[in-house]
């Protein structure tokens, strides 16, 4: 199967920075999977999320979408942002509306669709995410748990195949987790992709089905759970080894046990 995404030889520099962001970067992303990416922070994981739908454009490298190479002319990449979803860590980089309805309508409203639709894009992503009896709430008035379902039904109106998440899970109570977690499952049992970054090795061994290690801008692992908790050399190269043992609240406390 062609996989959703795939980067060849990609490397990136930010303006006024003498270090590469991301340096022969080579990995493919499996469709249909829930993919968990990891590595520590200024590892290069908002990077390689901002390739994904054009918000970035390689120095060198090339990024494809489902076998074919990214365009960076206004048209594509409207249509890769319908297709490609994106949620960053902070929610509050994402909402600007005044209140939630008019949050989650300002995708498909920009997609020219007509009012009906419109509005049937924004109920059903508000119930998908559990957030109807929010919709005329004034966004300011959000909790952060709020804020984030918000965020995500903001993405999910545009109807994506794609779903990344920036380290959706960062300062929200277990509840919250929980509840961000149920709304990834019902993204993905409709045969979509999720990818997301994450610190958490519970959220890599319980929930991902497919795991993708960054270290200084460089793809260092990519493969199953069992994989690389099994692969004791990348773990110390790493140095996941030292700093993964604490579980994440919304799964089972198994500690470091086997698979």
């Amino acid at each position: 199967m062609i996989p959703v995404f795939e980067f060849k030889d990609v490397c990136f520099q930010y303006p006024g920075h003498d270090e590469f962001a991301l340096q022969g970067f080579n990995v493919k992303l499996p469709q249909g999977e829930k993919i968990a990416v990891v590595g520590r922070n200024g590892s290069g994981k908002s990077t390689f999320f901002l390739h994904c739908n054009g918000l970035y454009r390689p120095n060198s490298g090339g990024v494809f979408f489902k076998g074919e190479s990214l365009a960076y002319d206004r048209k594509a990449l409207r249509q890769l942002r319908q297709q490609v979803g994106l949620a960053f860590q902070n929610p509050d980089d994402q909402i600007f509306s005044a209140n939630v309805f008019q949050d989650i309508s300002f995708g498909p409203l920009n997609l020219d669709l007509d009012e009906d639709e419109v509005r049937h894009r924004v109920q059903s992503a508000a119930e998908a995410c559990g957030i109807t009896h929010l919709l005329q709430r004034p966004t300011h008035a959000l909790s952060g748990g709020e804020k984030a379902r918000v965020a995500l039904a903001g993405v999910l109106a545009m109807e994506p195949e794609v779903l990344i998440a920036d380290e959706p899970m960062t300062s929200l109570d277990p509840w919250a987790r929980l509840s961000i977690f149920e709304i990834f499952e019902r993204f993905h049992e409709q045969g979509k992709t999720i990818v997301m970054a994450t610190h958490s090795l519970s959220v890599v061994r319980y929930w991902s089905s497919y795991v993708i290690v960054l270290q200084a801008g460089r793809v260092t692992f990519s493969g199953t759970p069992k994989e690389l908790l099994n692969n004791p050399r990348v773990l110390e190269e790493t140095g996941l080894s030292k700093i993964w043992w604490k579980v994440d609240p919304a799964f089972p406390e198994n500690g470091a046990a086997d698979f």
